[in-house]
């Protein structure tokens, strides 16, 4: 019988904490995505993307390949002088996760929408919008 409840206990205190890890887990990702954007480093923010990944721009222009969407938010982030980066609203169903976001300027501010899935345990970007 006691070993019936040790085992009772461990199932309850595991159905309790597996949520608190995988909020630890969205606010570190979180936390890293703010950070490569904030010091417009896009080597750490590459780190991220998966194979497929998709970087969609307010002007239209959009590509699949890293190489090119590490420039090209490099450059958006430069020429309109962002100034910061700040998580608005995160979450998380099953083995999809979105991060929404606002960079923001002196004159202007867009909003980003990051797009994650869950590949062999890690969340990677496979999508980010700009608008």
């Amino acid at each position: 019988m006691k070993n019936l409840n040790r085992f009772f206990m461990m199932i309850c205190v595991s159905i309790f904490l597996t949520p608190l890890c995988q909020a630890q887990t969205t606010d570190n990702l979180s936390k890293t995505i703010s950070n490569a954007f904030n010091t417009n480093n896009m080597e750490m923010l590459s780190e991220l993307f998966s194979n497929d990944v998709e970087l969609i721009l307010p002007d239209g222009k959009s590509s699949t390949n890293k190489n090119a969407i590490k420039i090209m938010l490099s450059n958006f982030i430069n020429t309109k002088q962002i100034s910061g980066f700040e998580v608005l609203h995160q979450g998380q169903k099953g083995n999809r996760m979105f991060i929404i976001g606002n960079f923001s300027s002196q004159s202007t501010s867009h909003r980003i929408n990051l797009f994650l899935k869950n590949d062999n345990g890690n969340f990677l970007i496979y999508q980010l919008k700009i608008e």
